[in-house]
């Protein structure tokens, strides 16, 4: 509350008593009563800064920010170097969306009184909004210094840590936190999250488990246990967690999404979908949500329902970035060529870096059958973003229906394509007896009934996560054995500075994903690449006596035909016959899939993607 007062010290008191009596009549639920005292000392004193400031408050709270901002600012008129005045606007502007406002009014309250650590808390929190964050650190140490029991300030070091990678430093902090305040929903609920990331999916659960004790509705914590829970491979009560989150948040899209994609997998087709039908009834159409169905729709091939809800999409938020892309491939999916052209050159128009148009128009001009016009494009494209996966796969694409000599040296499958027979780890009598434990490993991983929204796999189930994220023996063991053979497979490389795949060659190299799938009768995988890495990979732990079959190559990989079949040249050039313990190394551009089989046993693999050097990022299974 503003600490000026009127001059005369027998207005000041009448005010001050007052204000006494309005917060007790604001305390006991009687808001009108205390807007009513409040206006009564207005009248009296019309620039009292006190009576201004908690009528502006009163107001504020009601929702009427308007007229709690005029309020604030003649407050301000009134008591200029009245430091909580400028803090309160802060506030009042970050809550009406104003973030410019809002940090030019605080930074007003620190010029006015530097030591004042609630003013230091808001100036980083609203910093943080604008994506200052570095700017913000600062800030909330500052408020630590001068409050060290600033709970809430204190927090968000921590969540600066857990943002800047620095996990260790995060739980600390946490820590920290809830030592000074155990109740303190944020700091129980980031701890969660770290402790997720890290992989301590026990400690995780009970920690968001405890956040949640604390704010039941919180659609976030929900959110964030299912993620947990998801990991920890317990995916009833993950999907519980999901659908709880979408019904107290219906607007948190990463919730319906996840909600959605795991139905889907556990094979809950009478739930999966529906989230957001249910949401938009409850608060309208919003683009956030439409685009996000829209997004799976596609996935699951239902072109003509993602085009009607990216077209309301587009009428609700005509300028929202992304819109014009996804509708640009569900026309094409659709084979309305010429409308998802048309698009699609507008979005490259609007953003001619995003490397994404450019990959769905080189789709779409292919299919279109302007091979042409594809590579001329690719060539354009490569100049942004040189070793961009599915570019080089549409090259391939574009240079083979063109006739162009180069497609020998990019697409060369005999040079390329690596298979080897790896020996069992250390402590295993044969190659069958290895693989026997390493399929017993895996059957725990296969947690799910159906594949994933996102990937080619078809009649078959696929590990979530990284896989060697939590091996166990016979897992560590093939990523042993792996790893020297992806060092044996880059070293044969040959040297070519000009080529996308071999001028990459080093010596180091890291993991960007690791997974299992396991086909059933008639499963196989679509024609596909790999988008996220660099070197892709085939590993065969169990496989059906069919696979036998020289003629028929029930169940083998097969290499150069691509998924948007583009005729009779479009083809399998080379197949592989799988083996138990055989491994096969490709570049992640090469178009590659199965044959499907029957068989009454499961066809069990194992695959991953690598790049040159170290690789930061979340490691997970990539969307194939």
């Amino acid at each position: 509350m503003s600490t000026g007062f009127p001059s005369d010290s027998a207005a000041a008191a009448r005010i001050a008593a007052g204000l006494q009596n309005a917060e007790r009549a604001r305390r006991a639920g009687r808001l009108p009563e205390a807007e009513r005292i409040c206006r009564a000392l207005l009248k009296e004193q019309p620039d009292a800064p006190a009576a201004l400031n908690y009528l502006a408050l009163l107001l504020r709270d009601r929702g009427e920010l308007d007229a709690a901002r005029e309020i604030f600012l003649r407050a301000i008129q009134a008591a200029p170097r009245d430091a909580p005045l400028h803090n309160n606007l802060g506030n009042l502007e970050r809550r009406r969306g104003d973030l410019a406002a809002s940090e030019k009014a605080l930074r007003a309250a620190l010029a006015l009184q530097p030591v004042y650590a609630q003013a230091h808390y808001n100036l980083g929190v609203v910093l943080g909004e604008l994506g200052r964050r570095e700017e913000a650190l600062p800030h909330f140490r500052r408020a630590v210094e001068q409050r060290p029991n600033y709970v809430e300030a204190l927090t968000q070091i921590g969540v600066a840590a857990k943002d800047g990678g620095d996990a260790l430093e995060a739980l600390r902090v946490f820590d920290a936190a809830i030592k000074l305040d155990p109740r303190y929903f944020d700091a129980r609920y980031y701890r969660g999250m770290v402790l997720t990331a890290q992989g301590r999916l026990d400690e995780a659960i009970a920690e968001l488990r405890a956040a949640l004790a604390l704010a039941p509705d919180n659609p976030n914590a929900h959110y964030a246990l299912g993620n947990a829970l998801e990991r920890a491979s317990r995916e009833g009560e993950a999907l519980e967690e999901f659908a709880v989150a979408v019904e107290r948040g219906p607007a948190v899209v990463e919730a319906h999404r996840r909600l959605n994609a795991l139905a889907w997998q556990m094979g809950r087709k009478d739930i999966a979908m529906a989230s957001y039908a249910r949401a938009r009834a409850r608060v309208g159409d919003r683009p956030e949500l439409l685009v996000a169905e829209a997004e799976q729709r596609l996935m699951l091939g239902q072109a003509a329902a993602s085009e009607d809800l990216l077209r309301r999409a587009r009428d609700v938020a005509p300028a929202r970035g992304g819109v014009t892309e996804l509708l640009a491939r569900a026309l094409m999916q659709q084979k309305k060529y010429d409308e998802s052209i048309a698009l699609f050159e507008s979005a490259i128009g609007d953003e001619p870096r995003a490397v994404a148009h450019h990959q769905g128009l080189a789709e779409t001009l292919l299919l279109a059958g302007r091979p042409a016009d594809a590579a001329a494009l690719i060539e354009r494209a490569l100049a942004i973003a040189p070793y961009d996966q599915m570019l080089l796969a549409y090259q391939l694409l574009a240079y083979r229906e063109t006739g162009d000599g180069r497609l020998g040296a990019l697409g060369d499958l005999e040079r390329l394509v690596g298979v080897y027979e790896l020996a069992p780890p250390p402590g295993y009598a044969s190659v069958e007896a290895f693989n026997r434990a390493l399929a017993e490993e895996l059957a725990v991983r296969h947690t799910r009934n159906a594949a994933p929204l996102d990937q080619t796999l078809h009649g078959g189930t696929q590990t979530p996560g990284y896989l060697f994220d939590r091996p166990g023996r016979a897992v560590e063991g093939l990523s042993g054995r792996i790893r020297e053979a992806v060092t044996d497979y880059v070293r044969a490389l040959p040297d070519d500075p000009a080529h996308p795949m071999l001028a990459r060659k080093d010596a180091t190299f890291d993991f960007t994903g690791a997974w299992s799938c396991r086909l059933r009768s008639s499963g196989f995988h679509s024609n596909h690449v790999h988008p996220k890495g660099w070197i892709s990979s085939a590993y065969y732990v169990a496989l059906p006596d069919a696979v036998a079959d020289e003629a028929a190559q029930q169940g083998w990989l097969k290499f150069g035909e691509s998924n948007i079949q583009l005729g009779e040249r479009d083809r399998a050039e080379r197949t592989v016959k799988p083996a138990v313990g055989r491994l096969v190394l490709f570049p992640s551009y090469f178009w590659h899939g199965t044959v499907p089989f029957e068989s009454e046993d499961a066809r069990l693999t194992v695959a991953f993607d690598v790049v040159p050097g170290q690789f930061s990022g979340p490691r997970g299974t990539p969307g194939y």
